[in-house]
């Protein structure tokens, strides 16, 4: 995408993100923002989404697991996740 392709604000180009997750009856249902290739030089093409099956929502017993770095693909530093992002993008 070129920044030409992004829209222009009173503060330079601009783009958002937005993502939402609504819960209701044991399921959660996620909306999305999904931007497109400019149709005209004056218009944009940015669609809002959401999957059509909702998710099961795990209880707390089945989605806590105890911390731990086994298969961490970098020394744990402590530091912070810089190095490590960085790392992972060298690869």
């Amino acid at each position: 995408m070129a920044l030409s392709e992004i829209a222009a604000t009173s503060q330079g180009p601009m783009m958002g993100d937005y993502i939402s997750t609504s819960f209701s009856g044991g399921k959660a249902t996620t909306v999305f923002a999904v931007g497109h290739q400019q149709p005209t030089a004056t218009s944009f093409d940015e669609a809002m989404y959401a999957p059509t099956t909702p998710l099961g929502v795990a209880c707390a017993a089945e989605a806590t697991q105890p911390a731990t770095t086994t298969r961490v693909l970098v020394p744990v530093t402590g530091v912070g996740s810089g190095a490590a992002r960085q790392e992972l993008r060298r690869e």
